[in-house]
């Protein structure tokens, strides 16, 4: 009777363990194999021309709040089934964003964000909304 006083626990602490590795194993369904159904994005970033500082920064908040989105893994080209290029461009005091969308070197999408410079506030705010909404879409339809 001792023995099982001694052995409970141990049984118990084996028990969670298994309990723990089933619930952190892979989606056993999924043909990618993957614990996580968030789509794997890589993000590049060019500025065409002499671009000024204002651009810069605008492409740097869009990068910045990109890396914060929680429905996408950020990750390298070499490891990601999308690939979205952002090229800024700048005419006077405006700002155009042109946005490639691909998936696995296919052309999904393409997005045009126009504005003045002194909105690119706002302009941030459409691109990684755009973004947001079309690769989840894209990503759900696709699987």
């Amino acid at each position: 009777m001792d023995l099982k006083r001694r052995l409970l626990p141990i049984a118990i602490a084996l028990a969670m363990v298994a309990v723990l590795f089933v619930s952190w194993t892979p989606n056993w369904e999924s043909p990618t194999w993957l614990r996580s159904e968030k789509p794997y994005v890589a993000f590049q970033f060019e500025l065409e021309g002499d671009a000024t500082k204002s651009v810069e920064n605008l492409a740097f908040d869009i990068s910045n709040r990109l890396d914060v989105r929680h429905e996408w893994h950020r990750v390298d080209d070499g490891a990601a089934e999308w690939q979205v290029t952002l090229v800024f461009r700048e005419q006077q005091d405006a700002v155009q964003i042109d946005t490639t969308v691909k998936r696995q070197k296919q052309v999904v999408d393409h997005i045009v964000v126009r504005g003045e410079k002194a909105v690119a506030n706002e302009l941030a705010d459409r691109v990684v909304a755009l973004l947001s909404s079309r690769i989840e879409k894209a990503h759900k339809n696709a699987d």
